[in-house]
């Protein structure tokens, strides 16, 4: 087992704790990295969620249907939200809600979920970090449901921008207005707002 194909992990859970060699022994025995297409999906519609990834590359966007309508809910990549999985879906142990997409070819390391709530029982710190990253998510989750319910269309466009710095350039805006809740028209409207400041 090549344990530093799984650094990055490692170092962004040694962000918020330390862990032990015995514990890094101990998840890099249950991990895999998965390579990902555009277009490939690591989750469809009424799948069970049953691992939980971490971007080491690309960009994947999570996303539900409504009445045919793709509604983004957010994207996951290195520099921002890289645990990916449909939470409620993981959670719950039940069917998604949601389609989980590569939109820019990247790789990501899998663990089953199965195998993380095990190491939870042996480490303090997994445990730790494992509720860290569950308040931090619900943090998230609210801050996406007030800024759909109270701020205009600039407004959660500059937060986007604050949010995803790097992907305004790199995936398709249709994408970015899906996020916004806003078509794709009252999006480049926004954006000329902003290019003429």
């Amino acid at each position: 087992m090549d344990i530093n194909q799984y650094q990055k992990l490692f170092d962004f859970i040694s962000k918020t704790v330390q862990l032990q060699d015995v514990d890094v022994l101990k998840i890099g025995s249950k991990l895999s990295i998965e390579d990902y297409d555009k277009g490939d999906f690591i989750l469809k519609l009424n799948q069970v969620s049953k691992t939980l990834k971490f971007v080491l590359s690309g960009v994947y966007r999570v996303y539900q249907l409504k009445d045919g309508k793709e509604i983004t809910s957010y994207f996951n990549y290195e520099e921002r939200n890289p645990l990916v999985a449909s939470f409620v879906s993981l959670l719950a142990n039940k069917p998604s809600t949601e389609f989980i997409e590569c939109i820019i070819p990247g790789k990501v390391i899998s663990i089953s979920y199965s195998d993380w709530k095990e190491l939870y029982k042996t480490s303090l710190e997994l445990n730790v970090f494992g509720r860290l990253m569950a308040e931090k998510n619900y943090l998230l989750a609210i801050q996406r449901i007030e800024s759909l319910q109270y701020q205009n269309a600039s407004e959660r466009y500059e937060m986007f921008l604050k949010l995803y710095p790097n992907l305004l350039n790199q995936i398709p805006h249709h994408y970015i207005s899906s996020y916004l809740g806003i078509t794709p028209e009252s999006l480049s409207r926004v954006r000329k707002t902003f290019t003429k400041k």
